[in-house]
C-alpha cells in the first residue's frame, strides 16, 4: 500500500488533517476490506509526524470504522471502506455526496408483522434512501442491554443512529451511542427530554380532527379514552381534544375523559369501561391510541355494543388489527410515519454534512374517513 501526502500538514490539528487525507486515500483507491494497512511507523516517517500524533489519526479512524487496529497481528482496512460515509476535504473544496449509513433500533425486531409503527417508519426510509444516498441496517435492541448495543455499534460503525419512539428506558442506547460519538436522531416527542432530534406527529393537531369530524356528524357528548402513559404525546393528544370542544362552544367535562391502564388485568379494565358508558352515555369516543381500545374490542366480541350503531368512534394511531376486530372499516387519524420516516433520512443526511439540524421537527396528522361514525341524524 503506498500512500503520500496530498499537501503539507499544518501545524496544527495534523492529527486531523492526516486522518483526512487517510480517508481520501481510502475513498480514492477502494482496497479491499481486510488488506493490510500501513503501520505506525511507516505513516510516520510518510508525514514526518510523531508517532503519538500519527497514533491519534489512526485511533480515529479505528473508532470510524476506516481501519481495525488488532492487537499482535498489524493494522488492516475496514469495512467502513465499502460504504464510505460523507467525505468533507479537509482543503475547503466541496464535499461529494456519498453513501450514509442509518443504524435503525427496532424495539419489537423480532414481531414487525405486528409492530406496524416501526414499519411504516423503515417504509419511509427507504423511499427516501435513494435521493438522500442514505442505506439502513437494522438494530434489535436486546430489551436495551447498553454491551449488547455497545458490542454492536462498534462493530458496524454506523454514522448515525435512529430510534423509532423509544421508551424512557432505552435512554441508556443514547447515551452508548453518545460515548461512541455516534449522532442519534429518532421519532416521537420523548426523544426532546434527551436533548436528540425528533420528528413527530403533531398529536395535538390529530385529535382536534377527531374530534371536528366527530362534531361534523351532530355528536356533542364525546369522550376521551387514553392510556395513562406517562409520556409527552398522551397529553399533547388530550389537550387537542379539549381544544376542539372549547372551539365547539361546549363546556369541558373531565368526566367525559377515561383513563385505561394497561398493567391492570383486562376484566378490570373493560368493567371499568363499561361503567364509564353506562354512566356517562357518550355518543362517540376518541381515542388516544390504540392501546386504549382494547377493553372495547372486548365489549364487542361479548355482543355488548355494536359500532356505529351504538357508538361511533374516531382512533388515533393506524393499527391494521382494528379492522378486525370492529367489524367495519375504522375512522382513523394517521400519524405520518412515512413521512417523519423520509424526513430522518434527511436528518440523517444534514448531520453528516455538518448542516444545522431543529432539535423537533412536527407533521400534522391526516384523517382517514371509514365507516365507524354515523350521524346523530341517521342514527335517530
Amino acid at each position: 500500500m503506498h500512500f503520500e501526502l496530498e499537501h503539507p500538514l499544518p501545524s496544527r490539528k495534523s492529527a486531523e488533517s492526516l486522518r483526512q487525507q487517510l480517508i481520501n486515500y481510502l475513498v480514492r483507491t477502494n482496497p479491499p476490506v481486510g488488506t493490510r494497512f500501513l503501520s505506525d511507523h511507516q505513516l510516520a516517517r510518510v508525514a514526518n509526524l510523531s508517532r503519538p500524533t500519527v497514533r491519534r489519526a489512526l485511533d480515529d479512524l479505528h473508532r470510524e470504522g476506516w481501519i481495525e487496529r488488532r492487537q499482535g497481528h498489524g493494522t488492516f482496512v475496514g469495512p467502513r471502506v465499502a460504504m464510505p460515509g460523507s467525505i468533507r476535504p479537509s482543503n475547503g473544496e466541496r464535499a461529494v455526496q456519498q453513501m450514509v449509513r442509518i443504524a435503525v433500533v427496532i424495539h419489537l425486531a423480532g414481531d414487525l408483522r405486528h409492530d406496524w409503527y416501526s414499519r411504516s417508519i423503515i417504509e419511509g426510509l427507504d423511499e427516501a434512501a435513494e435521493e438522500m444516498a442514505v442505506s439502513l441496517e437494522l438494530l434489535g435492541d436486546r430489551q436495551g442491554d447498553p454491551k449488547s448495543i455497545s458490542r454492536r455499534l462498534m462493530q458496524t460503525r454506523p454514522d448515525v443512529l435512529a430510534l423509532c419512539a423509544p421508551p424512557p428506558t432505552r435512554a441508556l442506547l443514547i447515551g452508548e451511542a453518545r460515548r461512541l460519538d455516534i449522532p442519534c436522531i429518532g421519532t416521537g416527542m420523548m426523544l426532546k427530554l434527551f436533548e436528540t432530534p425528533t420528528v413527530h406527529e403533531d398529536g395535538q393537531q390529530g385529535a382536534r380532527l377527531a374530534v371536528e369530524h366527530l362534531l361534523a356528524a351532530g355528536h356533542r357528548r364525546i369522550g376521551w379514552i387514553s392510556t395513562a402513559f406517562v409520556n409527552p404525546f398522551i397529553w399533547n393528544r388530550k389537550s387537542g381534544w379539549e381544544q376542539a370542544l372549547r372551539s365547539a362552544g361546549i363546556e369541558l367535562d373531565e368526566r367525559l375523559c377515561l383513563w385505561i391502564d394497561e398493567d391492570e388485568p383486562s376484566k378490570k379494565n373493560v368493567d371499568h369501561l363499561q361503567r364509564y358508558l353506562d354512566r356517562e352515555q357518550p355518543t362517540a369516543l376518541a381515542f388516544a391510541n390504540f392501546g386504549a381500545m382494547t377493553p372495547l374490542r372486548t365489549l364487542i366480541q361479548r355482543g355488548k355494543l355494536s359500532v356505529p350503531r351504538h357508538l361511533s368512534t374516531v382512533n388515533l394511531d393506524q393499527s391494521p388489527d382494528v379492522r378486525d376486530w370492529l367489524g367495519v372499516e375504522p375512522t382513523t387519524v394517521c400519524i405520518p410515519l412515512r413521512e417523519m420516516g423520509k424526513e430522518l433520512a434527511r436528518m440523517g443526511r444534514r448531520i453528516i454534512e455538518q448542516q444545522t439540524i431543529e432539535l423537533a421537527t412536527t407533521l400534522p396528522c391526516y384523517l382517514k374517513e371509514g365507516e365507524s361514525v354515523r350521524t346523530i341524524e341517521k342514527a335517530n
